[in-house]
Protein backbone atom coordinates (compact mmCIF):
# COMPACT_ATOMS: atom_id res chain seq x y z
CA UNK A 1 0.00 0.00 0.00
CA UNK A 2 1.33 3.46 -0.87
CA UNK A 3 2.28 5.97 1.79
CA UNK A 4 -0.45 8.45 0.92
CA UNK A 5 -3.10 5.78 0.75
CA UNK A 6 -1.97 4.42 4.11
CA UNK A 7 -2.24 7.89 5.66
CA UNK A 8 -5.71 8.44 4.18
CA UNK A 9 -6.84 5.08 5.57
CA UNK A 10 -5.55 5.86 9.07
CA UNK A 11 -7.26 9.26 9.09
CA UNK A 12 -10.49 7.86 7.66
CA UNK A 13 -10.57 5.33 10.52
CA UNK A 14 -10.47 8.24 12.98
CA UNK A 15 -13.08 10.17 10.98
CA UNK A 16 -10.65 13.02 10.27
CA UNK A 17 -10.87 13.09 6.47
CA UNK A 18 -12.69 16.45 6.50
CA UNK A 19 -10.21 18.12 8.87
CA UNK A 20 -6.88 19.86 8.40
CA UNK A 21 -4.36 17.59 10.08
CA UNK A 22 -0.66 17.44 10.87
CA UNK A 23 0.08 13.73 11.35
CA UNK A 24 3.27 12.64 13.08
CA UNK A 25 4.53 9.09 12.59
CA UNK A 26 5.30 7.23 15.82
CA UNK A 27 6.45 4.00 14.22
CA UNK A 28 9.38 2.24 15.88
CA UNK A 29 11.70 1.82 12.93
CA UNK A 30 12.60 5.36 11.81
CA UNK A 31 13.57 6.94 15.13
CA UNK A 32 13.06 6.26 18.83
CA UNK A 33 9.37 6.35 19.70
CA UNK A 34 10.11 8.70 22.61
CA UNK A 35 11.48 11.26 20.14
CA UNK A 36 8.39 11.06 17.92
CA UNK A 37 6.01 11.23 20.88
CA UNK A 38 7.90 14.21 22.35
CA UNK A 39 7.64 15.96 18.98
CA UNK A 40 3.89 15.26 18.85
CA UNK A 41 3.36 16.58 22.40
CA UNK A 42 5.39 19.73 21.76
CA UNK A 43 3.46 20.37 18.55
CA UNK A 44 0.12 19.80 20.30
CA UNK A 45 1.13 22.24 23.04
CA UNK A 46 2.05 24.85 20.42
CA UNK A 47 -1.26 24.27 18.62
CA UNK A 48 -3.18 24.74 21.88
CA UNK A 49 -1.18 27.87 22.71
CA UNK A 50 -1.93 29.37 19.28
CA UNK A 51 -5.61 28.27 19.41
CA UNK A 52 -5.05 26.48 16.14
CA UNK A 53 -7.85 24.58 14.46
CA UNK A 54 -5.38 22.21 12.84
CA UNK A 55 -5.47 18.81 14.51
CA UNK A 56 -2.16 17.24 15.53
CA UNK A 57 -2.42 13.45 15.55
CA UNK A 58 -0.05 10.53 15.79
CA UNK A 59 -0.20 7.74 13.24
CA UNK A 60 1.48 4.38 12.86
CA UNK A 61 4.40 3.70 10.57
CA UNK A 62 4.21 5.44 7.19
CA UNK A 63 7.01 3.28 5.71
CA UNK A 64 9.53 6.09 5.24
CA UNK A 65 11.89 4.60 7.77
CA UNK A 66 15.42 5.82 8.50
CA UNK A 67 14.39 9.40 7.76
CA UNK A 68 12.37 10.15 10.87
CA UNK A 69 10.69 11.69 12.61
CA UNK A 70 8.16 11.99 9.79
CA UNK A 71 5.27 14.47 9.58
CA UNK A 72 2.53 14.52 6.98
CA UNK A 73 0.05 17.26 6.12
CA UNK A 74 -3.56 16.53 5.23
CA UNK A 75 -5.72 17.16 3.10
CA UNK A 76 -2.90 18.19 0.73
CA UNK A 77 -0.69 15.22 1.50
CA UNK A 78 2.93 16.28 1.77
CA UNK A 79 5.42 14.08 3.60
CA UNK A 80 8.22 15.80 5.52
CA UNK A 81 11.34 13.97 6.69
CA UNK A 82 13.57 14.60 9.71
CA UNK A 83 11.10 16.98 11.34
CA UNK A 84 12.22 19.00 14.36
CA UNK A 85 9.98 20.86 16.80
CA UNK A 86 10.78 24.14 15.03
CA UNK A 87 9.91 22.71 11.62
CA UNK A 88 6.68 21.20 13.02
CA UNK A 89 5.65 24.65 14.32
CA UNK A 90 6.28 26.15 10.87
CA UNK A 91 4.22 23.39 9.24
CA UNK A 92 1.41 24.00 11.70
CA UNK A 93 1.43 27.74 10.98
CA UNK A 94 1.39 27.09 7.23
CA UNK A 95 -1.52 24.64 7.56
CA UNK A 96 -3.46 27.13 9.67
CA UNK A 97 -3.04 29.85 7.02
CA UNK A 98 -4.15 27.44 4.27
CA UNK A 99 -7.15 26.33 6.32
CA UNK A 100 -8.16 29.95 6.93
CA UNK A 101 -7.84 30.74 3.20
CA UNK A 102 -9.92 27.70 2.29
CA UNK A 103 -12.66 28.66 4.78
CA UNK A 104 -12.71 32.27 3.53
CA UNK A 105 -12.90 31.10 -0.08
CA UNK A 106 -15.83 28.77 0.71
CA UNK A 107 -17.89 31.60 2.22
Amino acid sequence: MGKRRKLRKQLRKRELENETVLAICVGKRCCPREESCALAEATRAYAAEMHSRVRVVTVGCLDICKKGPIAATYPEIKLKKRVTAKRARKLLDKLERRRARRVARDL
